[in-house]
């Protein structure tokens, strides 16, 4: 995707969406950026990292987002930041990202605003706003818990063990995803760059503010989801100790009539009672009426 620029007061901003082989040699002509920048863009990231260079800083930040069946996902966000440009660059469109553009393109206040002042301050409502965007994230996963916290108590289902295992996932990759960003933007306000100043102290503050209270967020999910899933479990092996009970009274119940039927089914001559008709109805008898007393017992367990 091509290149998309946005030019203010003070400040240009560089948006490459959807990085493309040929984007590199605008990098590289344009910006010189140091060549291990782009290797770093080449291949996908675990962690989040910030690189202090003379004239700028480069970071890789890890962005909660949600893939084609609704699951917590992780987009790689990189970010050059000079004293007059920011250089955005994701792999793939990112929608918070490509909102912020569209709003600041289209909002001269807001234009305005972040182009008005430092590249450090820029950086901080672009942060900003994505990362209150991916609280949406943990508020969906909120009311997912607490639908599946009703199914649990209520239905304790194979599908409702599934979806809590997703859950689970969900919570824990978003952790592995939130607890970095603290750290980074930490390192971000101490790297000495005239344009991330003590003034912006307060504003990534506020930005570290909102991390951790997703983190919170995220940790007292873990805590609830952890919870579930011993009920849950207690729940399935209440359930399978009930199923061998009952499968133990039947066995039981037909051990007579089974034994009985065995040794007269014997080819053995001068069996006693053999040729008894009477004997035969009798048993006959009994075994219909285990079986009725085993399908009333079965019927009013359910």
């Amino acid at each position: 995707m091509a290149r998309q620029i946005l030019k203010g007061k003070k400040i240009t901003w560089h948006h490459f969406s959807k990085l493309e082989e040929s984007d590199f040699e605008i990098l590289r002509t344009e910006f010189k950026f140091h060549p291990l920048d782009f290797d770093d863009l080449r291949d996908p990231n675990e962690l989040p990292k910030l690189d202090i260079y003379k004239y700028y800083l480069f970071a890789i930040l890890s962005v909660p987002t949600l893939n084609a069946e609704d699951r917590v996902n992780k987009s790689d966000l990189a970010i050059f930041i000079g004293a007059d440009y920011v250089v955005t660059i994701t792999r793939e469109p990112i929608e918070a990202v490509d909102r912020f553009f569209a709003r600041a393109k289209r909002s001269v206040s807001l234009k305005r605003e972040i182009f008005g002042k430092s590249t450090g301050y820029f950086v901080y409502k672009l942060l900003d706003y994505i990362f209150r965007d991916a609280k949406v994230i943990l508020h969906q996963l909120t009311r997912e818990a607490k639908q599946i916290e009703k199914e649990v108590y209520y239905h304790h289902s194979k599908e409702t063990t599934r979806r809590l295992s997703l859950l689970r996932r969900d919570v824990l990759y978003l952790r592995h995803i939130i607890d970095p960003q603290r750290i980074l933007i930490t390192q971000f306000i101490s790297s000495g760059k005239s344009f991330v100043g003590k003034t912006l102290d307060v504003y990534y503050d506020d930005l570290r503010d909102t991390l951790n209270s997703m983190w919170v967020i995220a940790d007292n999910l873990k805590v609830l989801i952890d919870g579930l899933f011993d009920v849950n479990e207690t729940f399935l092996s209440h359930r399978t100790n009930e199923i061998i009970r009952i499968l133990t009274i039947i066995s039981v119940i037909l051990m007579p009539p089974t034994l009985i039927t065995s040794y007269y089914g014997m080819n053995i001559a001068k069996l006693p009672f053999a040729h008894s008709i009477e004997l035969v109805s009798l048993m006959i008898i009994i075994s219909v009426l285990a079986s009725w007393i085993l399908i009333l017992y079965i019927d009013r367990r359910k």
